[in-house]
């Protein structure tokens, strides 16, 4: 293994991470807090980010995702400047 892929799994490892589980795929997780999105005083969505290591980069708009037993919805997914982590804006479903 490399440093940077032993260093990433440091950052997301289990004690500190939610389970992400798509149809093919479980990994590890960083969720933000909700962001709500305002139009007129009224909330149109509740937004989250989700950071992840690269493995989670196919998921695409309309995805659907679990994370710790919630289903969400995926509306952007965007590689961070570093170009090794995901950060990918969910609703949920």
């Amino acid at each position: 293994m490399s440093i940077v892929s032993d260093s990433l799994d440091a950052i997301f490892n289990v004690d500190m991470t939610q389970e992400v589980k798509t149809d093919s795929l479980v990994g590890r997780g960083y969720l933000d807090q909700p962001t709500s999105i305002l139009a007129g005083g009224e909330v149109l969505s509740v937004d989250y980010v989700l950071h992840t290591k690269n493995e989670f980069s196919a998921l695409k708009f309309g995805d659907t995702l679990t994370i710790d037993n919630v289903s969400y919805i995926v509306k952007t997914n965007e590689a961070d400047i570093d170009g090794l982590t995901r950060e990918i804006a969910i609703s949920k479903v």
